[in-house]
This record gives structure tokens, sequence and C-alpha cells, in this order.
């Protein structure tokens, strides 16, 4: 009978170790996961920035090109103008 109750005692330890070593590896792949995790939102917020930025920059450039243009054809219109005047 104490060679159940031992035998038991020592099955429950092994048991025991290996769910402590389970555990502690368990906790490693959470912990591992949860860096990814963090990482991935961090690049995906960065490149959102980094998407409106780029936005900005191409609608900025538009702007000045449209203004450029603007200023292109009445510098031309004026041109004309001056074309007519002197008669």
């Amino acid at each position: 009978m104490n060679g159940y109750i031992i035998l038991s005692i020592i099955a429950l330890m092994f048991l025991f170790f290996y769910l402590y070593s389970y555990r502690t590896v368990a906790m490693e792949d959470k912990k591992r996961k949860d860096i990814w995790e963090k990482k991935r939102q961090l690049e995906m917020i960065y490149h959102a920035r980094r998407k409106e930025r780029a936005e900005k920059r191409r609608q900025k450039f538009e702007r000045f090109m449209e203004r450029s243009k603007e200023i292109q054809q009445e510098l031309a219109r004026l041109s004309k103008a001056n074309q007519i005047q002197p008669n």
C-alpha cells in the first residue's frame, strides 16, 4: 500500500514539473505574441502616417502646379495684352 502512495506522489511530482515547465513555455509564447502584435500595430501606425504625409505632399504639389499653370496663363495673357497695346 505504501508503494502505491509513494508511486502516486512521484507521479504527481512529475506531473507538476511538466505543468510548470509547460506554463513557462506558454507564458513565453504569449509574451512573444504580444510583442509581435505591438510591433505590428506600431508598423501599421507608421505606415498610415507615412501614407498621410505622402498624400499631403502630393496635394501640395498639385496646388503648386495648378498655381504655376495659372501664373503662366496670366503671363501669357499679359504678354498678348502688351503686344496689342502699342498699336
